[in-house]
């Protein structure tokens, strides 16, 4: 008798390899999500990690491990933790930090815009007067 059965070794290999399939895709996903966070391209990680785009689709798709450098260097491009990546921790995600990246490229004078209008928007959402003086003040600012 071996030593595994005799110590009553449970471990099954195809146990073991469908939990790293379901952990590889969970990698995957949580890939695909940050990177659609932060607005990237699977063109633009593959050309900041030197791999062919069909390596970045076949990452997030599960399909393709990823080396513990790759995992760093994704880490980095996408601004999250590799525990975060890892499914280990979570992390509290900036709900403006998209609306930030939208309007970095506008004008100081379309920032403005977008920034009134945005106020005009929380104002308007709440119960009472605030939303119809906001409304007010949004008509007069476009009567100017």
């Amino acid at each position: 008798m071996t030593d595994q059965a005799q110590a009553g070794d449970s471990r099954d290999p195809t146990r073991e390899r469908d939990t790293d399939d379901a952990e590889q895709e969970q990698l995957g996903a949580r890939l695909k999500e940050a990177r659609e966070y932060v607005g990237l391209l699977q063109e633009d990680v593959a050309g900041a990690l030197g791999i062919p785009r069909t390596s970045v689709h076949a990452i997030e798709a599960g399909k393709r491990k990823v080396t513990g450098l790759e995992l760093r260097r994704l880490a980095r491009l996408y601004r999250r933790p590799v525990g975060w990546l890892l499914g280990e921790e979570e992390i509290e995600l900036n709900d403006a930090e998209p609306l930030f990246r939208a309007t970095a490229a506008l004008s100081e004078e379309d920032k403005e815009q977008v920034l009134r209008f945005a106020e005009f928007l929380a104002a308007a959402g709440k119960p009472g007067t605030a939303g119809r003086q906001a409304r007010r003040g949004a008509a007069a600012t476009e009567a100017t």
